[in-house]
């Protein structure tokens, strides 16, 4: 019922509650998932910062409980978060969330966000280069590994961005780096040794070391 409220504040706390009880006691929040994601889908619309951000971090909250079973409700998120992560003057802290989502989504059902990958990974690179190592980040990488392994072809023009991502890590889990080091190999022996060295030739001083 506070979902719908026509007030967006009461929209916003509803979905801050919605957020927090699908982190702390998931089994009731399980049975009502098919009535409660096309509403937060309805609510991705960022000309209302705090909705938008509360139901996004929800949206991320749900699939990483759900797992595969998220997939139905892909088609009702996807497209909208990605519009959203390529919108001009898009504030930081929603980018963020929404990247992050966007990446728990992909690591809960690879196979049906990998398609869009062009669409948003250097937004999404860019975007979450500058947060802290944290579960979030943790999460939201894997996903994009997990899309990069299902269509390599979509990070192909902005690999840069990706290697940029990926070193912006301080300390990531050891299989976390494991699966970077896989990404970054393949992609060395695809181009072979010397479009290797004319790629990397064009990194930042940083980036390179």
């Amino acid at each position: 019922h506070c979902m719908q409220d026509p007030m967006p504040e009461v929209r916003q706390s509803s979905f801050a509650l919605l957020g927090d009880l699908t982190k702390a006691c998931f089994q009731h929040v399980r049975p009502c998932i098919a009535d409660f994601l096309p509403i937060l889908g309805q609510n991705l619309n960022p000309e209302y910062i705090s909705v938008c951000n509360n139901a996004t971090w929800a949206i991320g909250e749900i699939s990483i409980k759900l797992g595969s079973e998220t997939r139905p409700y892909i088609a009702l998120v996807l497209s909208q978060l990605v519009d959203i992560i390529n919108r001009p003057n898009t504030p930081k802290t929603l980018l963020e969330n929404t990247a992050i989502t966007i990446g728990r989504l992909g690591y809960v059902c690879p196979h049906d966000v990998a398609p869009m990958l062009h669409q948003f990974v250097r937004q999404w690179c860019t975007s979450l280069r500058n947060i802290r190592d944290n579960e979030e980040k943790d999460s939201a990488f894997r996903g994009m590994c997990h899309m990069i392994t299902v269509n390599p072809a979509g990070v192909v023009p902005d690999f840069i961005f990706f290697c940029d991502a990926v070193a912006s890590w301080i300390t990531p889990k050891a299989d976390l780096r494991d699966i970077f080091m896989k990404i970054l190999h393949s992609f060395k022996t695809q181009v072979g040794e010397d479009n290797w060295k004319r790629f990397s030739d064009q990194f930042p001083p940083p980036l390179s070391e």
